[in-house]
């Protein structure tokens, strides 16, 4: 279970706001995204954190009605309560820019800095 403080912070989004995200996002990530396995929880959670981004929020979408807005601070030491093996795929927006992050569900992250 996550922190009571933790919670306080997510909020989800309507289904309609859901849907257009979704539908924004790209199908495949440009030939300079950056990959990385998520086998390892603790090596993910550190590149997670290395990432620059340029918003304080993200927005985490699993599918067209399924969508919760976040700090990315969240999300960086949480990620894996989100993200499960072997199940849903997450695209990860940032509020405001075209940053974009992708877990895919045989565990590893893709990143780019400019999807959007």
């Amino acid at each position: 279970m996550l922190p009571a403080d933790v919670l306080l912070g997510l909020l989800p989004l309507d289904s309609d706001a859901a849907c257009v995200l979704s539908a924004s996002a790209p199908t495949t990530l440009g030939p300079r995204a950056m990959k990385c396995s998520a086998v390892g929880v603790e090596e993910a959670t550190k590149w997670l954190a290395s990432l620059a981004t340029p918003a304080e929020r993200v927005v985490l979408i699993w599918g067209p009605s399924t969508a919760l807005s976040m700090p990315w601070k969240v999300f960086v030491t949480y990620w894996s309560d989100f993200c499960y093996p072997a199940s849903d795929d997450v695209d990860v927006f940032v509020e405001g820019g075209p940053f974009f992050l992708r877990w895919h569900h045989f565990e590893e992250f893709e990143y780019d800095a400019d999807a959007l």
